[in-house]
């Protein structure tokens, strides 16, 4: 049987940075890319291009860059999204929104890490502990008390190893289906001649007010 840890005692875990470093975080930006929740979509990071960065990092910032093998995990909002850092994302920050998860390499595979963090069943029991309020939110301790099933390593790697495979078939999947989702209005087109008849003309506006009688449908006759 595996053991049982606490997440604290196989990783460090960092909590997010002062929002208050972050200002200047703009679109477009050719300094430092900055990791947000939103740039976390399937367990991994969005590319470079998409996200947001920082021209100048202050150096209150420098112990919050991420290094390959690190998990970077949402805890505001989207709380329990999570990402394995690889290495094109080396060096990059992570907002004020996330926290990071560092693991001890001696004691845990990191991309095993990862995947048992994602489990639907250990999210649920992180989502139990979150502070509920406006917005849903974990500190760094609640998540150091998470408790984690840890199997000898070799088996971790081989675990991981496995997941990692699957995971590159759904990315295949994923291709393939948004290539079909662009081919289907396509071929409608194509047999259409090109063009969707009346595509040129304005889009009409509707006249103030009928909207909401629209949307209610017709009124009632009145009975005699």
């Amino acid at each position: 049987m595996p053991r049982i840890l606490r997440l604290g005692e196989l990783a460090d875990v960092t909590p997010s940075p002062s929002s208050d470093q972050f200002e200047g975080l703009g679109e477009g930006l050719s300094g430092t890319p900055v990791i947000s929740p939103a740039d976390i979509v399937d367990q991994k990071i969005a590319e470079r291009s998409l996200l947001r960065a920082l021209g100048d990092v202050p150096d209150a910032l420098e112990r919050f860059r991420v290094t390959p093998g690190d998990v970077v995990m949402v805890r505001q909002g989207a709380v329990g999204r999570i990402a394995l850092v690889t290495e094109r994302s080396r060096g990059w920050l992570y907002h004020f929104a996330c926290m990071r998860i560092r693991p001890r390499h001696e004691l845990v595979e990191p991309g095993y890490l990862a995947a048992y963090l994602s489990h639907p069943k250990v999210l649920d029991q992180l989502l139990a502990r979150a502070n509920v309020g406006t917005v849903v939110t974990v500190t760094a301790h609640t998540v150091e008390d998470l408790p984690v099933a840890v199997p000898p390593l070799a088996e971790q790697r081989l675990l991981a190893g496995a997941l990692a495979e699957v995971d590159t078939q759904m990315d295949n999947h994923r291709q393939s289906l948004a290539r079909l989702q662009a081919l289907r209005p396509a071929l409608i087109t194509h047999l259409l001649g090109g063009e969707v008849p009346g595509e040129r003309l304005p889009i009409p506006t509707a006249p103030p007010g009928t909207e909401r009688r629209t949307a209610r449908g017709p009124r009632p006759r009145k009975l005699s």
